[in-house]
């Protein structure tokens, strides 16, 4: 996996996001990694991807601890791949999380942006 020159999706990796699951992986305040699939990644703008974190657990968990964010999205028959690393901003209790539905008086969801920071295929 090579570290590309480049902070921005391309289109073509833009849609490699769209049409693959995505895995996020995080580490918690020993150090421990935490990886899980996230049906919701999408990508916001080239230099975004957003998720809504619904668990509300290890990685809900990690993010809010400062973990960088690492994403990656894979075929296996073609053994392609893009990763990204970046930093992960969870909205809570701003204008934009109060649009997000709620259940039972609690967020059904927290809507989580990463910055795009480094990419590699």
């Amino acid at each position: 996996m090579k570290k590309l020159d480049a902070t921005k999706l391309t289109d073509e990796q833009i849609e490699f996001f769209k049409t693959h699951l995505a895995y996020l992986s995080t580490v918690d305040k020993n150090g421990e990694p935490q990886i899980g699939p996230k049906q919701s990644m999408k990508v916001l703008d080239n230099g975004h991807l957003q998720y809504l974190e619904k668990t509300k657990a290890h990685a809900y968990e990690n993010l809010k601890n400062g973990s960088k964010a690492a994403v990656v999205v894979a075929d296996v028959p073609s053994h392609t791949n893009v990763r990204i690393k970046g930093t992960a901003h969870i909205h809570e209790d701003d204008d934009y999380q109060k649009r997000i539905a709620t259940e039972g008086g609690a967020p059904a969801a927290y809507v989580v942006d990463i910055d795009i920071e480094e990419i590699y295929e």
